[in-house]
């Protein structure tokens, strides 16, 4: 099969030279027989070789290089989409031939190699907060297997800001007519608004398009640079702009670190932040809720005692940046029940045919199973829990509830992965442990039995972080406090070698008789606290009530010998 060898040029904006999707033979040139498909290679790569320059650091250097180069006047999920895209087809190349061309025959890393420009601070930011992300694909003819993509991109045609936009419904967003200077709008697929999956996606004339039983896998399409500008401005988050070229069956995972010497840092998943468009004369562009932009009664799971209840984008309050989400939960007294509110994660445009894939893996970034996953949450009402629930790969754990602080004050909510005492059961088959080798959001779970208005912002996972138990916290509230006390006091005389541990014992689990051991180490320790802002930090008590709990400790020894 011959191989389609072209060039292309140009997007809305750019800053650098145009962009080339001439990709090579064993990119996308294959034989009818035998579907081209890279070897599947997922290791995270610390360096890009680059036809002359060498080797160059992928994250800090190439990435942000090459969103600068290729659409460097984008708005910001629009450079974060070219950076994820950027990304992957490197990761291809250096998996198909060990090497990637800089300009127009694969893509630009430097355009003017005697006068560099370093890339702008939203570049890098746009790469740091896509740090490790790639696409894929899951080949499901025959023998199944994942397939890394080559992202093709060029520069399309340009939909007039003034067009109306409708995020549930975007349909085809260029129109006959729309200004195509590069006459690259004849390359670029509409695969979610086509409705192609799977052997139906045929990707893009750019590369060989294969059949629908035989597709050439890595081919998904081509994203247009215009276009994603246009999404980006209409609040369309970055996931979502991937998958409205790419296909709702495409998927975006973080790279293997293990033996590759390369370590992740601290990622945000969603922070419903505004942020600028890097155009000086666009000023700010409203900001969007990432995978959490369902209503709090969208999920099934969700107690039918809450109909009202929203889940909306606010300026009046953030942890950090410009805004967070404020849930408005209405709930019925007359239900008499407890309710269970299921905040559900999940891009938009992984829905084919009215189905929704909220929740699922496909519609989640899947993230290494290693350090801990949160959020940051400020409410004013007593009485509610949270929790967070993840999927783990093909099951689901919960972690455990903890008590939401009502002191109008913004706390941690933090769950450690390699930490099975964080962890419950509690769907398909889920064994209460943190297995798989990724996992994905599943949703954030409020619980309580009144109306509350609760702010939500931050939510993030954190590779580095590491548990340490925090000693005399049984209740692990992130203080040695009067929970604490109570714990040790209710189940005094217990023997956890033979009852098991007691319900809602979990830093420092104690072994043997729980009695003055236990009761030492939250005197000992009484009023230390994990970190500042942890959920569950609470007053310290005053010195006379430390004076009353020596006394106590006395008795209860005295009762212990009689």
């Amino acid at each position: 099969m011959p191989i389609r060898d072209v060039v292309f040029v140009a997007r809305r904006r750019a800053t650098g030279p145009a962009l080339s999707v001439g990709l090579l033979g064993a990119v996308i040139g294959a034989s009818l027989g035998e579907p081209a498909a890279a070897q599947v290679e997922f290791d995270a790569l610390p360096f890009i070789n680059v036809t002359g320059f060498g080797n160059v650091a992928t994250e800090t250097d190439y990435v942000p290089n090459v969103v600068q180069a290729e659409n460097g006047l984008a708005s910001f999920e629009a450079l974060k989409a070219q950076a994820v895209a950027a990304r992957t087809f490197a990761y291809y190349q250096m998996d198909n031939k060990g090497f990637i061309n800089n300009g127009t025959s694969d893509q630009v890393y430097e355009p003017n190699p005697s006068n560099p420009t370093p890339p702008r601070q939203i570049h890098l930011d746009a790469a740091a907060a896509t740090e490790g992300e790639i696409l894929w694909v899951r080949d499901n003819i025959g023998v199944e297997r994942d397939v890394l993509i080559a992202s093709f991109y060029v520069a399309g045609a340009i939909p007039p800001g003034s067009r109306p936009f409708n995020f549930d419904n975007p349909g085809v967003i260029t129109q006959p007519g729309d200004s195509d200077p590069t006459s690259t709008q004849q390359w670029v697929t509409y695969t979610y608004a086509n409705g192609d999956t799977g052997g139906n996606n045929l990707g893009t004339p750019l590369g060989f398009q294969g059949t629908p039983t035989n597709p050439n896998w890595p081919n998904r399409g081509a994203k247009s640079q215009n276009g994603a500008d246009y999404l980006s401005d209409n609040s369309v988050n970055y996931l979502d702009i991937l998958k409205y070229y790419y296909g709702a069956d495409i998927q975006l995972r973080t790279v293997t670190t293990d033996g590759t010497g390369v370590s992740l840092g601290y990622k945000t998943l969603t922070n419903f932040d505004d942020y600028g468009s890097g155009r000086a004369s666009d000023g700010i562009i409203a900001g969007h809720e990432g995978v959490f932009h369902r209503a709090p009664d969208f999920s099934g799971s969700t107690t039918a005692n809450l109909a009202g209840s929203t889940a909306d984008r606010t300026d009046s309050e953030a942890f950090s940046g410009s805004s967070s989400q404020l849930i408005d939960i209405q709930y019925d007294e007359s239900s008499g029940t407890d309710f269970l509110l299921r905040h559900v994660a999940g891009a938009k445009y992984t829905e084919v045919g009215g189905s929704s894939n909220a929740a699922a893996r496909i519609a989640n970034l899947q993230f290494n199973s290693e350090g801990s996953v949160g959020f940051y949450l400020k409410t004013d009402d007593p009485g509610l829990q949270v929790s967070i629930a993840l999927d783990d790969p093909t099951t689901a754990d919960r972690g455990l509830l903890m008590d939401v602080i009502a002191d109008g004050q913004w706390h941690k909510y933090e769950w450690f992965l390699d930490e099975s005492l964080f962890w419950e059961p509690w769907l398909g088959g889920g064994n209460g442990q943190i297995d798989g080798d990724r996992v994905t959001l599943d949703s954030i779970q409020l619980f309580g039995n009144t109306d509350a208005q609760v702010y939500l912002d931050e939510i993030f996972w954190d590779p580095t972080a590491e548990f340490a138990a925090l000693i005399g916290d049984y209740n692990f509230s992130g203080q040695v406090e009067q929970g604490d006390l109570d714990l040790v006091l209710q189940n005094w005389g217990v023997d956890s070698n033979v009852d098991g541990v007691p319900a809602g014992w979990l830093a420092d689990l104690p072994t043997g008789l729980i009695e003055q051991n236990e009761l030492d180490r939250v005197l000992t320790n009484w009023g230390d606290t994990a970190s500042p802002d942890f959920a569950g930090a609470s007053n310290v008590p005053e010195p006379a009530s430390l004076i009353l709990l020596t006394g106590l400790s006395a008795a209860l020894t005295r009762r212990r010998c009689a």
